[in-house]
């Protein structure tokens, strides 16, 4: 395994960490903040703290236009749909939901490789996509008694749902485009195109934010997003996608749970049901089932 690749690694792991985190100091900032003016409070700091490493490390832009319109449709995906689906999910389901729901990430990124033709189609794919595909119904407590179930969170459910396949399709489209850009100047175009697109839904209720009356813990955690899981996670894990496939990017999403449920439950007291559990069994057997194999890393 070249250095490269062993530190896109290692890479990914910081990343799922910080993400595990996010769930939690989620939960606090959108206590007090509006989900959505969150979203693009976040999505302002990750590009300004993105355009300041970007300006302090002279890194080099994107030559071709043609790149700039990738990454302004990239953004929609991978920034917009991604961040506001994210946090109106949460606000409206646990952590623990959330988590797991994301772990679907590495599955639907291979469904949407096979449909664009990026990796080749197997019976072990196949079973894959299926077995997580039940997991996550489980999750969302699809079934006969979805009317006795704590429905409540099911909105909640399907934005998270809705997020992560979102990213998952972003990490197959921007995959080409990844390899041959910049990975800080590239994370701050494709978030300052995030911007324009958050903006819609977040730029009014932010202007209405009574900022004095948000306790300061709520902006250390504010900050720590901005600065971990926003611009630096968005950094690393375009740096990843620069030195290993997209599908193996997806994969390491299942570390997510390990710290987010964590969190939920020693800190914020949740109680994920069975369903739940039998659920996220079934998706991380999917996870398993759709690991790229040592053939298919060598190519």
């Amino acid at each position: 395994m070249s250095r490269e690749h062993t530190q896109a690694l290692w890479a990914l792991v910081l990343v799922q960490i910080l993400f595990g985190v996010h769930y939690f100091a989620a939960k606090i900032v959108i206590s007090a903040i509006e989900p959505a003016a969150w979203a693009f409070l976040r999505v302002c700091g990750g590009a300004a703290c993105l355009w300041l490493i970007t300006a302090w490390r002279r890194s080099p832009l994107p030559d071709r236009p043609q790149d700039y319109a990738l990454l302004a449709l990239y953004a929609l995906f991978g920034v917009i749909l991604n961040q506001v689906c994210f946090v109106e999910g949460l606000s409206r389901t646990s952590t623990g939901h959330a988590s797991i729901i994301m772990t679907s990430i590495p599955v639907g990124a291979l469904v949407f490789a096979l449909l664009l033709r990026r990796e080749r189609g197997s019976p072990r794919k196949g079973l894959a996509v299926a077995v997580s595909l039940i997991g996550v119904l489980k999750i969302l407590g699809v079934g006969p008694a979805l009317a006795e179930s704590a429905d409540a969170t099911l909105q909640g459910d399907v934005l998270v749902l809705i997020n992560a396949l979102s990213f998952a399709f972003f990490l197959v489209i921007s995959k080409r485009l990844m390899a041959r850009t910049d990975p800080i100047s590239g994370s701050a175009i494709l978030m300052s195109f995030g911007v324009l697109g958050v903006s819609a839904v977040g730029l009014r209720p932010a202007i209405a934010i009574d900022y004095s009356a948000v306790p300061p813990t709520v902006w250390v955690w504010a900050a720590f997003i901005v600065v971990g899981p926003t611009a630096l996670a968005y950094m690393l894990n375009y740096h990843a996608l620069k030195h290993v496939e997209s599908s193996t990017v997806a994969l390491f999403i299942y570390l997510q749970p390990v710290v987010a449920v964590a969190l939920g439950v020693t800190v914020l007291g949740e109680r994920p049901g069975v369903e739940v559990w039998l659920g996220a069994a079934l998706v991380f057997i999917g996870v398993f089932l759709a690991r790229p194999t040592a053939k298919q890393e060598e190519r």
